[in-house]
Parts: C-alpha cells; structure tokens; sequence
C-alpha cells in the first residue's frame, strides 16, 4: 500500500494545472472527480483489506492508462505509469488474500467434517450492520443530493450564458480570485477568476454580460464545492452501506440454513478483542482468530439461573463451540461456557440453559462436536 500511496502522491504533484482559454473553458471535471474517489477509496480499502480492491484497482488503471499517460509530458507520463504498476501490485495483493481466505475457510470445513448445526434457538437474531447500514445509506443519501444540486448549478449556468452578451474587456489589475477589467472602454467591473494567474494585465479576455451577472467565456460555473461534498460524503458511505450490508447478509446465512460447528478454546481480553485457540492448544500459545465480540445477551426469565455477564473481560480459557467457517473478514458466532474453569478436553459440559459466550448466547459444548486442530 505504501508504494501505491507513494506513486499517487508524485504522480499528483508532478501532474500541470488546468489551462483556461476560451478555445477550451474549464469547467467542472466529473471524470477527475471520479478518479480521485477511485484512488483516495482504494488507498482506503487497501489498508482495510477490502474486496472492492478487485473492482477499484482495475477501474483505477484504466481510467489512468486512458485519460492521463496519452498527451503528458515526461515526468507526468513516468508517475502515472508508476501509478499504474503499484495499482497492479494492489490488485494482486487482494487476489492473494481471498485465496488465503477461500484456503481458510476450506481448512475449517475439513475439521468440522460432513455434520451441520443449526444455531441454538436461545441465541438472539444477530443485528449486525445495523448502524452502518444506517449510516452508510444517509451518507449516499448526502453524496446524491451533492450531485444534484451541482448538476443544477450547471445547468443554471449554462441557461444564463445563452442569454447573456459577450462583450470584450481589458484586463486592469489581478486580485486573488478575480479579476478587474475595463469594458466598452469606460465601465470597469470585478469578474470571478479561478485562475487570475492566466491573463496578463492589458490582456483582452470575453466576458458573459447579462444584467448584473457577469462571467468570463473560459471560466464556466465550477461545481468543484458540491464535487469535494460528492467525494467527502460518497466514499466513507459507499464503504459503510458495502460492510453493513455484508455483515448483515453474514448473519442472516448463519439461520438459513445448518453451518459448520468446531469445538475450540476462547478467551476475551482486554482489549475487547475474542481469541480464539485450537481445542488442544490447553495453554492458549497460539490464537488461530482474532476478532471483535457481539454480545446478544438473552435477558433471564422467571425461575431460570441468573448467569455472569458475558462482556466481563474473562482471563482464563473456556471451551466454545464456533458456528460457521471462520476465516479473514467473515462473520461467525461462538457460544461458549461461563461456569467453572474445566479443564478443555477433560470433556467438561455445562448443564442446559447455562452456555454463555462471549459473542452470542445459549449453547452448551456438546462432545459429538468436532474439535479444531489447525
């Protein structure tokens, strides 16, 4: 990932600011905006070892190879070709970790063996991906509403300019983000300039005339304010709505249908986080996954145990049962025992009603249960 920040970063400094002239106007620039967003969001998924690298890198390169090497000087030409070769590297690093994962997912099938399970029933339905799909779609929502009123400028721009009078004017002074001119040779007003730096004083330039509105003919409305709110609130919401409804689609799979089941050991740190251990492993050396906890805790009813809080940090080992085949980035429940610190493998089973996990709730250690061995 460094590489392809590092050749993003050159291949943006080296790029040359737009020329404005009335031959060719500048004007808002949909395609840049669009290849910014590919590139800050790849940098992002990259880093989050998203699989929307393998959708945004090959966009990314082509949209490059297509629009900035053809036409570019030498120095821009040699970093958007570097830019193209670390998009590749990119690409071909996530392809590498959804074989790992496919491998790791294929390795827990193997140890769970022909038999599925269903979840049991005392474990709530997951919610996962509520909040982010919440506010991933409120985002877009954000982003699409951007998009419209900057359409909307332009098109108010444009109706403008075919009512309006070019008139010719000389250019008097240079100020910042104008300029101030003289027209018909007496009236001197302030136009809008993006770019004052173009036009030479005593220089003669065009200027769109209609009433009290006035523009210069190669400076069109620049929607880049609603762009830049297109990009701010699109991106974060495009990989918020993308996670929260895969995590979603995660835990409705793990009801549909009966799901891979592996005895293992857990422990919940402090740090929040769940490591989970091969059934053998009894000291808890080696974690073979790592991963957040979602507590769903079954509040007790009348007459039933009243059972420790499954979210209490928790240093010693316990055994659980893991429902589904768990691998980098998927989505998983373990259910495991709260009670006495039993020996794992001394074949210790908690009485009905009094699993407890540190991700869902209500499953006892059954001994039929394939036991992990990675």
């Amino acid at each position: 990932m460094a590489a392809l920040l590092a050749s993003l970063v050159w291949a943006f400094a080296v790029e040359p600011g737009p020329v404005c002239s009335e031959a060719v106007p500048c004007g808002p620039d949909w395609g840049g905006m669009a290849q910014l967003g590919l590139a800050v969001g790849l940098v992002y998924w990259a880093a989050r070892g998203s699989d929307l690298v393998l959708v945004a890198a090959p966009l990314l390169a082509v949209s490059v190879g297509l629009t900035e090497v053809p036409g570019a000087d030498a120095a821009s030409a040699v970093a958007n070709l570097g830019v193209i070769a670390a998009v590749g590297l990119c690409w071909a690093g996530a392809r590498e970790r959804v074989a790992a994962r496919r491998r790791q997912r294929e390795l827990a099938l193997r140890a769970a063996g022909e038999a599925r399970h269903r979840l049991p029933g005392s474990v709530m339905p997951l919610q996962r991906g509520t909040v982010l799909i919440a506010v991933g779609a409120t985002l877009c929502g954000l982003a699409a509403w951007a998009v419209g009123m900057g359409l909307g400028g332009i098109r108010a721009d444009e109706r403008r300019a075919d009512a309006a009078v070019a008139v010719e004017a000389e250019v008097i002074a240079r100020h910042d983000l104008s300029l101030r001119v003289r027209l018909d040779g007496t009236r001197t007003v302030t136009v809008d300039a993006l770019f004052p730096e173009h036009y030479p004083v005593g220089g003669t330039v065009t200027v769109l005339e209609d009433g009290t509105w006035r523009r210069l003919v190669a400076e069109p409305y620049d929607a880049f304010d609603w762009q830049l709110l297109v990009l701010v609130a699109g991106l974060p919401g495009l990989s918020l709505l993308g996670s929260g409804l895969l995590a979603r689609r995660r835990a409705v799979a793990l009801r549909r249908a009966p799901v891979p089941a592996l005895r293992v050991l857990e422990r919940l740190g402090e740090d929040g986080l769940v490591r989970v251990y091969a059934a053998d492993d009894v000291a808890g050396s080696d974690p073979v996954l790592v991963c957040d906890r979602v507590v769903a805790v079954r509040v007790a009813g009348p007459g039933e145990p009243v059972v420790a809080d499954p979210r209490a940090v928790e240093p010693r080992l316990r055994e659980a049962v893991l429902f589904g085949a768990p691998h980098d980035g998927g989505g998983g429940t373990g259910t495991g025992h709260h009670g006495g610190a039993a020996a794992p493998g001394a074949g210790a089973r908690p009485r009905a009603g009094e699993g407890r996990g540190t991700g869902t709730v209500g499953c006892p250690v059954e001994e039929h249960l394939p036991r992990v061995d990675w």
